[in-house]
């Protein structure tokens, strides 16, 4: 996916329409507010989203910060906008849902923000999108539409923590980790078109994940330096890991069973010094893949994996 321009805080600012925020907690809350204090959403909301730029909500950290409770934002279109938009530093999001937005949540601004269990549906872009730093995305529930969406979360940003999320029938990948240094942890991901999770940044930490039934691979490595275990990688269409860039990365432990093609597998000579220890590859075409390392002499290492089938043989 290519990555947006993001929206500064004087042009998010200036695209709302319809007022301030100023009050305590519990007031209403408006179409255009941009929300700097802490507030509790007390009604359901629909909003008109004009053109790109258009944002619905804003919550301006530090002190900004709206819990939904049971309500909902829905936004007049999602083709495009914004539905909520996190700034400054140390926003909130909390429950709640945001329906038919084209990016339904959007973490900028300077990052520091926490978001937890909202759920999103109809988004026609990124469900998340998180362009800042050092947030935290966690407990949400994501369902798009297949084709007619993007990614469930696309983190651009570095050192965000993404955990305890349920994330089904994304358009494209239903994890993006294109930032550095992000924890994706304990998450589930279903029914994507394209890949559960796709690891373009260094060092990510990608553990604990369920992804299944995905249209493309289970997990996608395409960085270096990432640790990448303790998944569990069944059922997808194409493939269950697929090392497919990168150097240096550590693929241990993980449960790859079922997959269509192939369990844990490299398909070209790009992939350096990497490690496959420690994983359970059961039940696919080949469990193991490396064809184009025919004697098991190339710098990547396979060593103690359980397996039933593997190409070349010598692949341990």
């Amino acid at each position: 996916m290519q990555k947006k321009s993001g929206l500064p805080l004087s042009a998010a600012i200036a695209v709302l329409a319809m007022g301030i925020t100023t009050g305590s907690q519990a007031q209403t809350v408006s179409c255009g507010d941009v929300i700097t204090t802490p507030t509790t959403l007390d009604s359901d909301l629909t909003c008109t989203i004009a053109d790109e730029f258009s944002v619905a909500i804003a919550i301006e950290g530090p002190s900004g910060s709206l819990t939904m409770g049971d309500y909902s934002l829905t936004c007049s279109t999602n083709e495009f906008g914004t539905g909520i938009i996190l700034l400054g530093s140390g926003a909130r999001l909390t429950g709640g849902s945001v329906i038919s937005c084209g990016d339904a949540v959007t973490l900028g601004g300077n990052g520091n923000h926490y978001v937890t269990g909202v759920t999103i549906t109809d988004f026609g872009d990124d469900a998340v999108y998180v362009e800042s730093d050092s947030n935290v995305v966690s407990n949400m529930h994501i369902v798009g539409d297949g084709t007619d969406s993007d990614e469930g979360i696309d983190i651009q940003g570095n050192n965000n923590l993404v955990n305890s999320n349920i994330i089904e029938f994304a358009g494209d990948e239903g994890i993006e980790v294109g930032g550095d240094y992000n924890t994706v942890t304990s998450n589930e991901v279903y029914y994507s078109d394209n890949d559960g999770i796709e690891i373009d940044g260094i060092f990510a930490h990608v553990t604990n994940n369920i992804t299944a039934y995905n249209g493309s691979s289970g997990i996608e490595i395409d960085s270096d330096n990432g640790t990448i275990s303790l998944n569990n990688v069944s059922d997808n269409e194409e493939g269950g890991i697929n090392l497919d860039q990168g150097d240096s990365n550590s693929i241990s432990n993980n449960n790859v069973v079922n997959n269509g093609t192939n369990g844990i597998f490299i398909l070209d000579d790009e992939p350096t010094n990497n490690t496959i220890s420690g994983n359970v590859s059961q039940g696919q075409t080949y469990d193991l893949f490396d064809p184009l390392d025919p004697d098991c002499t190339d710098s990547n290492t396979w060593q103690n994996n359980t397996f039933t089938t593997s190409d070349p043989s010598c692949l341990d």
